[in-house]
C-alpha cells in the first residue's frame, strides 16, 4: 500500500483561480489554495505543515482535480471532555472547489469526513465562499454559483435552508464574532443579507434584507454596467451561472464585522467603505477611495475602533484612521506587501493578504516610572479614567487631564499580516502603530499614528510547476569535495526543476525549500541531474524564430553548497537540434547530453568540463549502472529460490534467484572498494564505470568508460526471441549486473548482463516512459522492486522477485487520482523494515513524496522504527492544536497553574539543562510557589510535567517569544494565567472574560452593585475607610453623565489610588486588540463613553424605528434634553405622535421649566397632523408665530387658510416663502403647470418657473418668457428715466441684448440651455416644414 508521508508533499504557487482563498485559524495555522491543493502553514514559525491535496471528481476521475475557491477554519475550541472519544474537530476545515463540491477535512487525520454536493444543476457551479454559522452544532453556510445561499448540517449532509438572490451575485458571507447565530451575505450590487439561524430546521432561520447604496460612479466598472441592469453572463471561458469570483474577477464585496461594537459591519467595495448598523438597519458612513489609491480587495482588521486595515488589488496595504464623532476615515499609511530588494521582474503579484492574530500580546513597561504598566485592554480605560480615542498612546510629558496616559507609555499595537504572492512566497509583516500625545496637541485632538512596517518572517515554497526532479544516488566512486578521499553519502536532498526557470533544492527531512536557484533566465528547465552530492546540472532550451531558426541550448552546473552557477558548451550561433536529455553517472564523473536527431555527447565533468567523444549511434534510451545492491543473507527462502534457479526454468526466473545461483565466474566486474578509491594516484588505473542503452530499432548494449575511452562492456546476450526486431524500447533501468526495459506496448523485460538469464512480463498498462530501481538495504529480501511510469501519467510498483508481479503490485495507478510527471525512489533508507519512499513530480505542479510499504508482513515480534530523518525541522512547531489533544490538555493544566519558565529552556550544549527534567528526578522544583491552598492532586502537576518531557525536549511546547511573555504575567495571578493560556490556545472568548475579571471585582469591591454585593456587613467598613473612597454628597445628586463630565479631584484621588494597586499587582501589560470584546458592565464610565461614542454615528440617521432607537439610547446615557428634541421631532403622522408627546413632557419637567413650556408648544403645533390644526394654529398665532401657523396649515393640507393667513399677516420674504411652497405643491402633486407659474412669480422665484417651463419641454414658452422678463425690466426702468436719458438707454439695451430680472440674471448657464434648446427646436421646426425627415445626428 501507499500513502502520502508525514506532510511530505510541496504544493506548488497559487493562482488567481484560486479567488484569494485564505483563513488563519485563532490556533495560528494559515491554510490557502493553491490550485487543486491546500496548503497548511503554521504562523507562528512560518513553516509548512501539511497539503491536502483535492481528489478527482466522481464523475470524471481521470482528470484533474478542480481549484480551490474558498476555504475556513471551524471555530471550535479545543476539546476537554475525557468521558468520550478524544476528538480533533477543533482542526476541520471546510473547502469549496470550482465544481461546486464543498469537503469537511480533518486536518490531524488528512481525510475528508464528509462532502456536501447539491444534486441539482446549481450544484455543479462553483463555490463563491463558505461560512461557519450556529455554533451548536456548527453549521455551515456556502454561496452555490453566483446567487444561491446554502446553509448545510454537515453531520447529516443535508441542506437545511436555501435563498436565491436571483440577478444579485454573491461575494462573500461573513459570521458576527459576537453572536455565531448571525451571518451576513454581501452582493456587488449593495444587497446586505443578516440571517438569525436559530435552529437546524429551515424555520429556525429567519432573514432580513437591506440595501446598502454603492455608488455607481465609482463601482460601477466592475459589474460591466451600472448597478439595477440585469449582468450579462461573462463572456470567454466563463460559462453563464459561474460566481462573481469568474463572472467579475476585478469586483470587490468584502464584510467584516466589528470586533468591538455589535451590529456593526464594515463593507469594502471596489473604491469605497461603508459602514453600517445591522441594528439601524442603515449607513453610518462611507468613505471613497482617495485619487491615486488602488481598487480596494479586502477588510482586513480594525485595531480599537480606530485603525481600519485594508488590502489593494495592487498588492498594497494600507491605513485608515477614523474621523472623531464620525464613521468616516482617513488614509494615513501605505505600503506595498512585496519587498522592494530582490524582487524579479516583472514583480509578483499578491494573492492574498491575511490578518494573523498571534493570540495574546504581552508588553512589558519600559518607563523609569515606578509602575508604569498596568493589566489593561485596549479601548476599555482602567476605573475613573476616560477613554482613549485610539489603540495605544504614547504621553510624551506629564499631562494633568490624561493620568492614565502613562499606563501607556512605551506599548506599540502590533498586526501581523501575511501576504501571498503568486511566486510561491509567503510574507509576514509586523505592523505597528502608536499615537503620541504632547503638551501642543488639544485635549481632543490627537494626530495620525505614526505606523511602521518591518518583514518578519518569510515562507518560500515552489515558484512555479515541476516539469522534472532528481536525486542523488553518488557510488563510491565519488568523492566529497574539500581535498577529502572519502566517498561521497547520499543526502535527503532532491532536485526540482520548475517551469519558471528555477532549481529548487528540497530537504525531504524537513520537507522545507532550502535553496532556489534562477539560473535558466525564466525559461523551461527541462532536465536536472546530480553529479555527486554536491553538483547539479540541468539544460534548458529556446527556439530561435526567424530565418535560420535552430536552438540555443543552455548547460549550466550548479553548486549547492556554494550557490554558484557556470555555464559550459557555449556556442555562438544556435544548434540545429534541441537537447532531448541528460545522463549522469553515479560518481559524478561523468555527463551524456541526448539531442534530438543528433549525436549524443560524452563529457568529463572536471572542474572545467571537456567533451571526450561523440557517440553518433541512434540512442533511444540511455541510463548509467547504479551500484551493485548488497547481496541478500542465506535464508531458507533464498535457499529455494536457489533450488529452483538451479533446474531447466519451469517458472520465469527472478533477480534474487538469479542472484542466487550466479557462480563467481559469472558475476559481474568487481565495482572498486573504498580501499582502491583511496590509494594513491597513479597506482593502479582508475575504475571505469558502465552504461547501457537502447537504439531505435530495438538493438542492445552496454559500454563501459576507462578514463577518456569508451570500449564495449560484452556483455552476455540473452537469447534471440529475447528482442524483436519490431520492439521500440522507451524506458531503461540499470543496476550491476540486471537491466530492466519497458517498451511502447506495456512489456517490461529484465535481463541479468553477466549470465544472460532473462524473463518478461506485460503490464497491459500501455507504454513505459520511466522504470527506476527501489534502493536496497543489507539485509533486504527483496532486490529486483521497481517503480515503473507509464504514458497516461500513472505509475505502479513492481516486486521483479515473484513469480507473477503484476499480481503482487505494490501500487496501483489510479491510487488517489495522482498524475506523474516524473518519479525515482528516495536514496536514502538505513533499515530494510522502513518504507521505501518515491518522489513524484506531479501534473499538478506539485512535489510528493510517498511511503511504499511492503505487502510482505514483518517476522513476529519485530518492531518497525520511524526513521530519523522523517523527525528534522529546522524549528519546532510550538501549536497547541498540532499536539496530541490529551497532552494539550496537560500543557494547558500547568500553564493554568504556573510552571517556572526555566523548564521550558533546552541548551543541547549544556547537559545540565537537559537533565533538569529527566523522568527519574523530581521535577516538582519546577511549579511555582503560590500562596493560594492546593486544591486537587498534589502530584498532578508532576505526572504532566513527565508526560511532556518529550515535547519539551523538542521544543515543541512554546517558543522563545512566548516562554519570555508567559515568564513577565506568570506571577501576577490566576487570572493573567488563565487568560494567556486560553488565548494561547485560541479561545479569545474566554481569554477576555480572565482579562475583564479583575476590574469587574476591583469595582464590585469598591460598590458597583451596593455596598453588600463584594463585602460582607462586618468588614465592609473598615475596607470602605482603607480605600478611602467616599462620594461627596453633590455628586450622589448628579447623573453618570454630569459625574462623567465633571472634574473632581477625590475622584480622580481615588481613581490614581486603583490604578496604583493595579500597577503594583500588574507589571506587564495583556492586550487583545483585534478580538471580540464589549466594556465591562460594572464600568458606568466606560459603559457611558462607549454609549456616548455610539450615539454621535446615529445623529443623521432618520425614520421610525431610527428615531425610537436614538431616544432610547438618549435616555439610557441620562441625556434628557436631547431626548426630548428628539422626541419633539415625531412626525404627527406618526403612530407614536401622542405616546413622543407624552414622553417628551414628562422628560422636559425633569429638566427645566423652559424646556417644559417650549415642549408644550411643541406639542400643540404637531396637533395640527392630528386633526387639530385649529387648536394648533391658534395657539401659534396666539404668541405670534404666523410663519409656523402657515407652515402647519399647509402641513395639513389646508393651502387656501394658509394663503389668507399670509396675505393677511405676513409681508415680503416671509410671503414668497409661502407662495413658493404652495407653488411646488401645486406643481408636483396637482399637476397644474400654470396656475404654479403664476404662483413662482408671485413668489418672486423666476428661475423657477423658467426650470418648470423647460422640464415640460416647451421650448417656445420658454423663450417667450424671457423676452418678457426683459420686456419687463427695460419698461421698469424707463419709467424711471428722463426722455433724454431713456434714448440714450434703449441704444444700451440694444447692444447689451437681454437683462433679465430677479434671479434669472443669476442662472445665466439656464438661460443659455435654454436659448440653445430654443435654437434646436427651431431648427427642427424648420426642417420638418422642408422636408419629410429631418437628419439629426
Amino acid at each position: 500500500m501507499a500513502h502520502s508521508g508525514a506532510g511530505g508533499m510541496i504544493a506548488g504557487p497559487g493562482s488567481k483561480e484560486n479567488a484569494g482563498s485564505a483563513h488563519c485559524s485563532a490556533h495560528g495555522l494559515l491554510a490557502y489554495g493553491a490550485g487543486s491543493s491546500i496548503v497548511v502553514v503554521d504562523v507562528r514559525s512560518m513553516q509548512l505543515v501539511v497539503v491536502l491535496p483535492m481528489p478527482s471528481a466522481r464523475s470524471s476521475p481521470m482528470l484533474p482535480a478542480p481549484y480551490v475557491t474558498a476555504l475556513q477554519w471551524i471555530p471550535e475550541c479545543m476539546s476537554r471532555d475525557l468521558t468520550q472519544e478524544v476528538s480533533t474537530s477543533h482542526l476541520r476545515l471546510a473547502v469549496g472547489d470550482r465544481q461546486g463540491r464543498v469537503a469537511i477535512w480533518d486536518t490531524a487525520a488528512k481525510d475528508i469526513v464528509v462532502w456536501l454536493n447539491l444534486e441539482t444543476d446549481r450544484g455543479r457551479l462553483g463555490i463563491q465562499d463558505v461560512c461557519w454559522v450556529y455554533g451548536q452544532p456548527w453549521l455551515l453556510a456556502v454561496i452555490h454559483g453566483p446567487s444561491l445561499l446554502v446553509i448545510w448540517d454537515p453531520y447529516q449532509a443535508n441542506p437545511i435552508w436555501k435563498y436565491d438572490a436571483g440577478a444579485e451575485y454573491f461575494a462573500c458571507i461573513r459570521c458576527d464574532p459576537f453572536d455565531a447565530r448571525q451571518v451576513c451575505a454581501v452582493g456587488l450590487r449593495g444587497l446586505l443579507l443578516s440571517l438569525m439561524v436559530n435552529g437546524t430546521s429551515e424555520n429556525d432561520v429567519a432573514s432580513k434584507h437591506y440595501n446598502v447604496v454603492v455608488s455607481e460612479e465609482r463601482n460601477s466598472g466592475n459589474l460591466g454596467m451600472p448597478s439595477g441592469k440585469e449582468v450579462p453572463p461573462s463572456s470567454g471561458s466563463t460559462s453563464a451561472g459561474a460566481p462573481a469570483l469568474a463572472a467579475f474577477p476585478g469586483a470587490t464585496a468584502k464584510a467584516m464585522f466589528s470586533p468591538r461594537t455589535r451590529s456593526l459591519i464594515y463593507l469594502a467595495y471596489s473604491r469605497e467603505i461603508v459602514v453600517f448598523d445591522l441594528n439601524f438597519g442603515m449607513t453610518l458612513g462611507t468613505t471613497p477611495m482617495p485619487r491615486g489609491v488602488g481598487k480596494l480587495q479586502d477588510v482586513l482588521a480594525i485595531a480599537d475602533h480606530e485603525i481600519l486595515y485594508c488590502a489593494h488589488q495592487d498588492g498594497k496595504l494600507s491605513a485608515w484612521v477614523k474621523k472623531e464623532g464620525r464613521q468616516l476615515f482617513s488614509l494615513s499609511f501605505t505600503e506595498t506587501l512585496i519587498p522592494l530588494m530582490g524582487t524579479p521582474v516583472p514583480a509578483p503579484t499578491v494573492l492574498a493578504v491575511i490578518h494573523c492574530p498571534l493570540q495574546v500580546q504581552v508588553h512589558k513597561s519600559e518607563s523609569g516610572k515606578e509602575g508604569a504598566a498596568s493589566l489593561h485592554l485596549d479601548s476599555i480605560p482602567l476605573p475613573g479614567s476616560s477613554p482613549l480615542p485610539t489603540g495605544l498612546i504614547e504621553n510624551t510629558e506629564n499631562d494633568e487631564y490624561s493620568p492614565q496616559l502613562s499606563l501607556l507609555e512605551g506599548n506599540l499595537l502590533e498586526a501581523t499580516f501575511v501576504s501571498i504572492t503568486d511566486d510561491g512566497k509567503l510574507w509576514q509583516w509586523a505592523v505597528g502603530s502608536k499615537v503620541k500625545l504632547g503638551p501642543e496637541i488639544a485635549k481632543d485632538s490627537l494626530r495620525d499614528p505614526d505606523f511602521k512596517i518591518e518583514l518578519t518572517m518569510q515562507l518560500q515554497l515552489l515558484p512555479s510547476a515541476i516539469t522534472t526532479l532528481a536525486v542523488p544516488v553518488p557510488s563510491q566512486l565519488a568523492i566529497t569535495t574539500g581535498g577529502s578521499n572519502a566517498g561521497a553519502v547520499a543526502v535527503p536532498m532532491v532536485a526540482l526543476a520548475t517551469q519558471g526557470g528555477t532549481l529548487e533544492l528540497v530537504d525531504a527531512s524537513a520537507n522545507a525549500v532550502t535553496s532556489s536557484f534562477a539560473i535558466h533566465n525564466s525559461s523551461v528547465v527541462r532536465g536536472v541531474r546530480w553529479l555527486g552530492n554536491s553538483r547539479l546540472v540541468s539544460f534548458s532550451y529556446t527556439e530561435v524564430k526567424g530565418k535560420g531558426g535552430g536552438y540555443i541550448n543552455r548547460l549550466v552546473v550548479t553548486c549547492v553548497r556554494s550557490g554558484q552557477s557556470k555555464q559550459f558548451r557555449e556556442l555562438q550561433k544556435p544548434e540545429r537540434s534541441p537537447m532531448r536529455a541528460l545522463r549522469t553517472s553515479p560518481s559524478g564523473r561523468y555527463l551524456i547530453i541526448m539531442f534530438r536527431d543528433a549525436p549524443a555527447e560524452v563529457w568529463a565533468m572536471t572542474k572545467v568540463p571537456q567533451m571526450l567523444r561523440s557517440l553518433a549511434l541512434p540512442f533511444m534510451v540511455v541510463e548509467w549502472a547504479l551500484p551493485p545492491a548488497p547481496r541478500p543473507a542465506a535464508s531458507p527462502r533464498s535457499s529455494v529460490s536457489a533450488r529452483k534457479a538451479t533446474g531447466s526454468f519451469s517458472t520465469p526466473p527472478t533477480i534474487a534467484s538469479m542472484a542466487a545461483s550466479a557462480t563467481a565466474s559469472a558475476l559481474p566486474p568487481k565495482p572498486p572498494d573504498q580501499d582502491s578509491v583511496q590509494k594513491p594516484q597513479g597506482s593502479e588505473p582508475e575504475p571505469g564505470e558502465s552504461f547501457a542503452f537502447a537504439l531505435v530499432n530495438g538493438s542492445l548494449g552496454v559500454f563501459e568508460l576507462l578514463g577518456k575511452r569508451v570500449r564495449d562492456f560484452r556483455p552476455k546476450w540473452p537469447t534471440t526471441s529475447f528482442v524483436s526486431s519490431d520492439v521500440l524500447f522507451t524506458a531503461m533501468a540499470y543496476r550491476m549486473p540486471h537491466v530492466v526495459m519497458g517498451d511502447r506496448m506495456g512489456n517490461i523485460r529484465w535481463w541479468d548482463v553477466s549470465s544472460g538469464h532473462s524473463s518478461l512480463f506485460n503490464t497491459h498498462r500501455g507504454g513505459v516512459r520511466r522504470i527506476k530501481f527501489a534502493p536496497v538495504t543489507l539485509g533486504d529480501p527483496s532486490r529486483g522492486r521497481i517503480a515503473v511510469l507509464f504514458s497516461d501519467h500513472t505509475f505502479a510498483v513492481y516486486e521483479l522477485d515473484t513469480q507473477d508481479p503484476v499480481a503482487n503490485a505494490l501500487v496501483h495507478p489510479q491510487l488517489g487520482g495522482i498524475y506523474v510527471l516524473e518519479l525515482d525512489w528516495f536514496p536514502l533508507r538505513a533499515d530494510k523494515n522502513e518504507p521505501l519512499l518515491l518522489c513524484i513530480a506531479g501534473a499538478d505542479g506539485s512535489f510528493r513524496l510517498l511511503e511504499i510499504s511492503s505487502t510482505a508482513k514483518p517476522s513476529q515480534g519485530e518492531i518497525g522504527r520511524q526513521s530519523l530523518w522523517q523527525r528534522c525541522r529546522p524549528m519546532p512547531l510550538c501549536s497547541p492544536a498540532l499536539l496530541p489533544p490529551v497532552h494539550a490538555m496537560a500543557l494547558r493544566m500547568l500553564l493554568q497553574l504556573g510552571v517556572k519558565s526555566s523548564w521550558f529552556y533546552v541548551s543541547p550544549s549544556t547537559g545540565a539543562e537537559i537533565l533538569l527534567g529527566t523522568r527519574g528526578g523530581d521535577l516538582r522544583h519546577f511549579l511555582l510557589d503560590s500562596p493560594l491552598p492546593e486544591i486537587g492532586e498534589k502530584v498532578a502537576a508532576e505526572v504532566f510535567l513527565k508526560s511532556l518531557e518529550t515535547y519539551r525536549r523538542a521544543g515543541r511546547l512554546l517558543d522563545r517569544e512566548r516562554v519570555t511573555a508567559y515568564e513577565a504575567i506568570a506571577s501576577q495571578g490566576v487570572a493573567a494565567r488563565a487568560a494567556f493560556t486560553a488565548a494561547h490556545f485560541g479561545e479569545y472568548a474566554e481569554a477576555v472574560f480572565w482579562l475583564q475579571l479583575p476590574q469587574a471585582l476591583a469595582s464590585l469591591s469598591v460598590g458597583s452593585a451596593g455596598p453588600n454585593a463584594f463585602w460582607n456587613s462586618t468588614d465592609a467598613s473598615p475596607v470602605k475607610r482603607q480605600v478611602q473612597i467616599t462620594p461627596r454628597q453633590e455628586e450622589k445628586e448628579l447623573s453618570p453623565t454630569a459625574i462623567l463630565s465633571k472634574p473632581d479631584k477625590s475622584r480622580n484621588t481615588a481613581s490614581s489610588e486603583q490604578t496604583q494597586l493595579a500597577r503594583e499587582s500588574s507589571p506587564s501589560t495583556i492586550n487583545l486588540p483585534f478580538r471580540s470584546m464589549d466594556a465591562i458592565p460594572c464600568e458606568q464610565v466606560a459603559v457611558i463613553t462607549a454609549a456616548k461614542e455610539r450615539i454621535t454615528w446615529h445623529e443623521k440617521l432618520t425614520g421610525t424605528m431610527a428615531t425610537q432607537k436614538r431616544v432610547h439610547e438618549y435616555v439610557s446615557v441620562g441625556d434628557f434634553e436631547s431626548a426630548v428634541t428628539l422626541l419633539l421631532s415625531t412626525p404627527p403622522g406618526d403612530e407614536n405622535f401622542y405616546l413622543d408627546a407624552l414622553r417628551a413632557v414628562s422628560l422636559a419637567t425633569a429638566v427645566s421649566p423652559a424646556l417644559h413650556e417650549l415642549a408644550v408648544k411643541v406639542v400643540a403645533a404637531n396637533m395640527v397632523g392630528r386633526d387639530d390644526s385649529l387648536a394648533g394654529t391658534h395657539l401659534l398665532c396666539a404668541v405670534g408665530r404666523y410663519q409656523e401657523a402657515c407652515s402647519q396649515l399647509q402641513d395639513s393640507g389646508r393651502w387656501i387658510d394658509a394663503s389668507t393667513l399670509a396675505a393677511a399677516h405676513l409681508r415680503g420674504t416671509d410671503l414668497a416663502r409661502v407662495l413658493e411652497r404652495w407653488a411646488e405643491h401645486v406643481l408636483g402633486n396637482e399637476r397644474n403647470l400654470w396656475r404654479a407659474m403664476i404662483l413662482f412669480v408671485a413668489a418672486g422665484a423666476l428661475s423657477e418657473a423658467l426650470a418648470a417651463l423647460r422640464n415640460a419641454q416647451l421650448p417656445d414658452s420658454s423663450a417667450l418668457f424671457l423676452l418678457a422678463c426683459h420686456e419687463a425690466k427695460q419698461q421698469a426702468i424707463l419709467d424711471l428715466m428722463s426722455k433724454e436719458e431713456q434714448d440714450v438707454s434703449r441704444e444700451k439695451v440694444e447692444i447689451a441684448g437681454l437683462d433679465l430680472p430677479g434671479d434669472l440674471s443669476k442662472h445665466a448657464d439656464g438661460v443659455v440651455a435654454v436659448c440653445e434648446y430654443f435654437g434646436q427646436y427651431q431648427r427642427m421646426l424648420a426642417h420638418t416644414v422642408t422636408t419629410v425627415s429631418p437628419v439629426i445626428d
